[in-house]
């Protein structure tokens, strides 16, 4: 009964769950308050969800040679608690599940989960291991708001400062993703575009990124009052500013990506405070 429970909290660990509910809570939270029921703002959360579970299990999945290698023995498939043939079918399964959620929703969803699916795994087939690393991340990110927007029962196009600000976020993630595992990437040979910039300018990166985001969402959003403006960019500013001091250490502690998790969790706020109709 035990190793089964290891088991299946093994094979969750490998979809990554923090992100992934953190991008199906903000799509979700973001219909809800844009006057969507709750009936299909819970569709448009278990579809984002299970589009982001499959690019997580596909990431450990494709990832799983590269991480044995690396002795990456954090990851399920390397201290053998999760099969790769597990993650590979849980992966296709979810993709197929988010792509019928969407179908249900509309066509416009439907078209733009696809779009979801075909950016996250792009990342993981081989964007992941290059300068192209960060267009997967801005472009998945920003389609998040379109996916939700097209999902009401009168689709409609979210203003475009809406979009920019998921896609800075990606943006952002991405890189605050990347720093803990700069050395064992780079002898498993990925080398995105947070390895070639290096350290020092990823950091840079993570902090502008996230605080350009925030900028923009206070400057924008029609609806937002002055003190939670003011708040929200005070909020931002600490949460960047101390995941960027951690980010220059030698060795950066994995809570830089909760705290940018912390960060766009703010940011998410802004903008649904912001665009509630």
């Amino acid at each position: 009964m035990a190793k089964a429970r290891n088991r299946a909290l093994a094979f969750l660990r490998s979809s990554h769950p923090i992100p992934c509910l953190a991008v199906a809570s903000f799509a979700a939270l973001f219909a809800f308050v844009n006057s969507l029921s709750l009936g299909r703002s819970s569709l448009i959360f278990l579809a984002v969800l299970l589009q982001q579970i499959s690019v997580g299990l596909s990431n450990d999945w494709l990832d799983a040679k590269r991480d044995k290698a690396a002795g990456r023995a954090d990851k399920p498939t390397v201290n053998g608690l999760v099969k790769v043939s597990q993650l590979r079918a849980g992966s296709l399964i979810a993709a197929g599940l988010a792509e019928l959620v969407a179908s249900l929703i509309g066509l416009g969803p439907a078209v733009v989960m696809l779009l979801m699916l075909i950016f996250g795994w792009a990342y993981n087939l081989g964007m992941k291991n290059n300068w192209s690393s960060v267009i997967p991340y801005a472009l998945g990110f920003g389609s998040v708001p379109v996916f939700t927007g097209l999902s009401a029962p009168q689709p409609y196009w979210v203003p475009t400062w809406v979009v920019v600000v998921s896609a800075l976020l990606g943006v952002s993630a991405h890189f605050a993703n990347a720093l803990p595992d700069m050395i064992a990437d780079k002898l498993t040979g990925v080398n995105a575009l947070p390895h070639i910039l290096g350290q020092r300018i990823s950091a840079l990166v993570i902090a502008g990124t996230a605080m350009l985001a925030t900028l923009l969402t206070v400057s924008q959003s029609p609806h937002l009052a002055l003190a939670v403006a003011v708040a929200g960019v005070a909020i931002t500013v600490g949460l960047v500013g101390f995941a960027s001091v951690l980010s220059l250490r030698a060795m950066p502690p994995r809570v830089v990506f909760p705290l940018l998790i912390l960060a766009s969790l703010t940011n998410v706020i802004l903008v649904v405070l912001g665009t509630k109709k």
